[in-house]
């Protein structure tokens, strides 16, 4: 049975459109970064990332889970609406009251005591992005992803910009504060403004019931996730102290933005994609093994590339100051295969329903983040950074077991799918690094810099030109063909 034709379209503008949505995004968080990177200093930034953390737990506890029920329901009711919408508000703002009462333990208990009315006041950002989550997974679930690039645009237009207006204004970490409420208001607006669905009163403990055990386990799935990533900062805080935190934290945004920008559009639309095809196999399948292939095509170039480049794009980028993090990036883009696969096995595992395998396989690398960074925090950022790398790795193989086991996608032919692009990096690494041993005949940095990208590309396109093979060519220009000629029509 192969993938009806509409949902092909549907998924394949909704890639478009996620492109457009995560580019401002990205381009504008980017931006956005750059400048508040020279603008604060480096202890500024390790605080705030440090209190976000508390806000982050908050965010997926109010709404990431419950919300999982809007995408997986044949049909949504009022009353299953309702009931998702009212639960996600209340327990928002039970983690804000939580955090303004506790903020002196939470605070000590993350090793910046210091931050305490950061945190207090960032737990009031989730009771906003709780009363947009139910409005933002229904329009994805109908591949709304036009209208939600506008609400990327302009929450990082104004968000961004106040941000900015706030640090030159000596706000300090408070600025980054700003733009916390301000991008989420906006983010939450828009929302709205984009499914138009009034909340009503039919909320149902029943019905609430029945949706705990998927959404209990995706938000728990979701938490363990979180903590493997920022276990990490608070590993760093408190044996290396809050600047510490800054420069890791600057060095994993700087890879973060490139993959969430190169995959995260095909990972949004992977979720409501696969779960239409939950109850065919084989169309499934294909579906997963296609998306991951291209999203890893588009991706991996970009992130090795960055990290290729990484000693001169951090200076030039972010200043001086943060050329401690030049290392931390170059073992960071090693992560470009676990991103590829990390990315979709957790939507196409929500979409069959199997959550208890991302809250087991998380749990597993939970542990091992937190056992490889601590036995290597007492040597430095760098010793960090390759401790999760090798976890990374060492976890990979069980992740792709216990994938087979749940959807009888064999590991082999995950790996097969990315094979090509893995190959055509590796041969685009050669080039540009061969290519640095002459950096001292450029002009400057920025010459050396678009020269070595500009070889990259050329070399990666005509590597995986080579190696995908005339058929799979075919079929891709065919596709693309179809969709420009359906969105002319």
């Amino acid at each position: 049975m192969q993938r009806p034709p509409r949902l092909s379209r549907r998924a394949s503008a909704s890639v478009l459109w996620s492109f457009v949505r995560f580019a401002s995004d990205q381009m504008f968080n980017f931006l956005v970064f750059v400048t508040m990177a020279r603008l604060l200093p480096t202890e500024d930034f390790g605080l705030f990332i440090v209190a976000l953390v508390y806000a982050e737990v908050g965010k997926i506890i109010a709404s990431g889970g419950l919300v999982s029920s809007l995408y997986r329901a044949p049909e949504i009711t009022p009353t299953l609406a309702d009931t998702v919408f009212w639960s996600n508000l209340l327990l928002a703002f039970i983690v804000a009251v939580a955090g303004l009462v506790l903020q002196g333990q939470i605070a000590s208990a993350l090793g910046r005591p210091e931050g305490a009315s950061v945190i207090a006041a960032l737990g009031f950002v989730v009771p906003i992005t709780a009363l947009g989550a139910s409005h933002m997974s229904r329009n994805l679930r109908d591949f709304g992803h036009k209208s939600l690039a506008l609400r990327s645009l302009l929450s990082g237009v104004i968000g961004g910009g106040l941000a900015i207006l706030a640090a030159l204004n000596g706000f300090g970490v408070w600025s980054l504060v700003v733009q916390r409420y301000v991008t989420e208001t906006i983010s939450t607006i828009v929302a709205w403004m984009s499914f138009r669905w009034r909340p009503g009163f039919q909320f149902s403990l029943r019905t609430l019931r029945r949706q705990l055990p998927l959404g209990g386990n995706v938000a728990a799935s979701q938490l363990v996730i979180l903590f493997i990533s920022r276990s990490q900062d608070v590993i760093v805080s408190r044996s290396l102290g809050a600047s510490a935190v800054g420069i890791y934290r600057t060095a994993w945004k700087s890879v973060e933005l490139i993959a969430q920008g190169t995959i995260m559009p095909f990972s949004t639309v992977s979720l409501p994609t696969l779960a239409k095809l939950q109850s065919d196999p084989a169309a499934f399948r294909n579906a997963y093994l296609r998306i991951v292939a291209v999203s890893a095509a588009i991706s991996f170039p970009c992130i090795v590339g960055f990290g290729l480049l990484a000693d001169q794009l951090i200076p030039l980028i972010y200043g001086a100051q943060w050329e401690p993090s030049v290392p931390v990036a170059q073992v960071l883009t090693f992560l470009v295969v676990p991103y590829a696969l990390n990315f979709f096995a957790d939507p196409a595992l929500t979409a069959i329903g199997r959550a208890d395998v991302i809250f087991r396989l998380a749990l597993v690398q939970f542990a091992g983040t937190v056992v490889f960074c601590s036995l290597a925090a007492p040597f430095g950022l760098t010793a960090v950074a390759m401790a999760y790398v090798v976890r990374s790795y060492l976890t990979l193989a069980l992740q792709l077991w216990l994938f087979n086991r749940a959807t009888s996608v064999r590991p082999l032919v995950v790996l097969r799918a990315i094979a090509p692009p893995v190959a055509a990096v590796a041969t685009m690494a050669v080039a540009v690094l061969l290519l640095g041993l002459a950096k001292s005949q450029f002009a400057n940095a920025w010459v050396f810099v678009v020269c070595a990208a500009l070889l990259g590309a050329a070399v990666y396109g005509l590597a995986l030109g080579l190696m995908v093979g005339a058929k799979v060519r075919g079929q891709a220009l065919a596709h693309l063909r179809g969709f420009i000629a359906e969105r002319r029509g």
